[in-house]
C-alpha cells in the first residue's frame, strides 16, 4: 500500500512539473513575440516619420519589420542584444538605432521596401542608410 500511495506522489509530481514547463515555454513564446511586436512599432513609427508613409504604407512596413524581426537572423542578433536592453531600459532609443541600421542593411528588407514606397521616399531612404 505504501508503494502504491509512493508511486501515485511521484506521478503527480512528474505532472505537475510537466505542466510547469509547458505553461513556462508558452509564457517565453509570447513574451517574445510581444516583444518583437513593440520593437517593430518603434521601428513602423520613426520610418513612418523618417519617409512620410501613408496609413497603408504604414501597414505593408509594419508586416514587413515583423517578418524579418521574426527571421533567424535578426532572433540572433536580438538575443546578442539581450532582453533587458529591449525592454524598457534606458538604451531603448540606442537599440531601436541598431535595430533599425540592421534592417535598412539587409538587402530583403530593401527589396520589400522597395515595392512599399515610390521613387521619392526611396531615395530618402536610400540617404539615411548606414553605408
Amino acid at each position: 500500500m505504501k508503494k502504491l500511495l509512493f508511486l501515485f506522489l511521484a506521478f503527480s509530481v512528474m505532472q505537475v512539473s510537466g505542466q510547469t514547463l509547458s505553461s513556462m515555454s508558452k509564457s517565453t513564446t509570447a513574451s517574445s513575440s510581444s516583444m518583437i511586436e513593440g520593437l517593430a512599432a518603434n521601428q513602423v513609427e520613426s520610418l513612418a516619420k523618417k519617409l512620410n508613409l501613408n496609413e497603408t504604407q504604414q501597414k505593408q512596413v509594419s508586416g514587413l519589420v515583423v517578418s524579418q524581426l521574426k527571421s533567424e537572423k535578426f532572433q540572433k542578433m536580438l538575443s546578442g542584444i539581450g532582453a533587458d536592453k529591449l525592454i524598457g531600459s534606458g538604451e531603448t532609443s540606442k537599440v531601436d538605432e541598431q535595430v533599425q541600421n540592421a534592417l535598412l542593411l539587409d538587402k530583403d528588407f530593401q527589396k520589400g521596401m522597395s515595392s512599399v514606397l515610390d521613387d521619392k521616399q526611396m531615395k530618402a531612404m536610400n540617404g539615411f542608410t548606414p553605408k
